[in-house]
C-alpha cells in the first residue's frame, strides 16, 4: 500500500473499539499524526497488536509499531475524565478530536463532547473540531421503539421457539430475567457488573464472557462469581462458538448487547435461535448526530 508523508496538523482519538481500530491503521498507513487514547494497557493491545521495535533507520530506540511496519501513532493509556480531556486538548492543540469509544460509553462521549466544545470556544476555532463515529446497526430500526413494560417486551419467534425481549437499560435486563428460571450466558463484558449482581443467584446462573483482563477478572472472582463460570475471551465470536457456549454451559438466556456487525451481534441471535434460548437485548443510545468510519477517513484525508 503506498505511504504518505506525514501531516503537521495533529488529531485526537479516543478509542476501544473496532471503529478506534480501524481509524489507528489508517492514520498509521496515511502517516496522520495523532494521539490515540484508550483506558487501558489491555486497549491499547487490541488496538494494534502492538510490538516493539528497534530499527535503528526508524528513530534509533524502540517504537511502536503495526504489524504491517508502518510507525504508528501515539497511544496514551488511562481513563481521563472531563477535566483531563481539557488539558489533553490544551497540550496538544489539535485539529480534530475524535470520539470512536463503544456506541454505550454515554458518559465518556457527553463528557468528550463537553471538553471539545469548551476547547474550541477557548481557541476560537471555526471550523468543526469534534465529530462522532457512529457504528452501523444492520437490525431494524424499530426495535427501540418496542415496549418496556416487563409483560410487552417478549416478541415470539414462531418459527425458533426463541423469545427476543428487548430492554432499554441493563436494569431493565436485569428485572426480566429476576422473572426467569435457568443459566444465562452474559455477553456484555463486566463494566455493570454491580448491576448484574442484582440477578437472582447470579453465582449459580450467571455465566459471564469477558475480555483477557487480569484485573477484569479479578473483580469479578472478588464479586463471588465463580472460576468456573468466568469465560476469558476476546471476540467477536463466530455463530459455532456462541452455540457451543451455550449447549456446554446448559444456557437458557443470553444476555446482550445491540452492537451490530462488528460486535458480533448477528452471531449471538442466530446461536441463540439454533439452541431456542431466550435473547435479551440492551438497545443502544440513541445518537442523532455522527459519521461512519468510511466518512471519518474521508474527512480525515480532506481536512489533514
Amino acid at each position: 500500500m503506498e505511504r504518505y508523508e506525514p501531516v503537521e496538523r495533529r488529531i485526537i482519538v479516543f478509542a476501544g473499539t473496532s471503529e478506534g481500530r480501524l481509524l489507528y491503521e489508517f492514520c498509521a498507513v496515511h502517516g496522520i499524526r495523532a494521539v490515540f487514547c484508550v483506558a487501558t494497557e489491555y486497549g491499547k493491545q487490541v488496538l494494534c497488536n502492538v510490538e516493539t521495535s528497534h530499527s535503528p533507520h526508524l528513530t534509533g530506540k524502540g517504537i511502536t509499531v503495526c504489524r504491517k511496519g508502518v510507525p504508528s501513532p501515539e497511544i496514551r493509556v488511562g481513563r481521563l475524565e472531563e477535566a483531563g480531556m481539557s488539558a489533553l486538548f490544551q497540550e496538544e492543540r489539535p485539529a480534530m478530536i475524535i470520539d470512536a469509544t463503544h456506541p454505550y460509553a454515554v458518559e465518556v462521549t457527553e463528557q468528550v463532547r463537553k471538553a471539545a466544545a469548551r476547547y474550541q470556544q477557548a481557541r476560537r476555532i471555526q471550523e468543526q473540531v469534534y465529530y462522532r463515529v457512529l457504528r452501523s446497526l444492520t437490525e431494524p430500526e424499530d426495535a427501540a421503539g418496542q415496549e418496556t413494560d416487563l409483560e410487552k417486551m417478549a416478541v415470539r419467534d414462531d418459527d425458533k421457539k426463541s423469545d427476543v425481549i428487548y430492554c432499554p437499560d441493563m436494569q431493565q435486563a436485569v428485572a426480566y430475567l429476576n422473572h426467569t428460571q435457568g443459566n444465562i450466558l452474559v455477553t456484555t463484558g463486566s463494566k455493570q457488573l454491580d448491576e448484574l449482581c442484582k440477578l437472582n443467584g447470579y453465582a449459580d446462573r450467571m455465566y459471564l464472557r469477558i475480555l483477557p483482563n487480569p484485573d477484569m477478572l479479578q473483580k469479578c472472582l472478588d464479586k463471588g462469581v465463580p472460576a468456573g463460570h468466568l469465560l476469558c475471551m476476546q471476540g467477536p465470536f463466530s455463530t459455532e462458538m456462541n452455540t457451543a457456549l451455550i449447549h456446554e454451559n446448559d444456557i437458557r438466556y443470553v444476555l446482550t448487547k445491540q452492537s451490530g456487525r462488528a460486535g458480533g451481534y448477528q452471531q449471538k441471535v442466530e446461536a441463540a435461535r439454533q439452541c431456542r434460548a431466550g435473547l435479551v437485548v440492551i438497545l443502544p443510545p440513541r445518537e442523532a448526530e455522527g459519521v461512519s468510519v468510511k466518512e471519518m477517513k474521508e474527512i480525515l484525508l480532506r481536512c489533514l
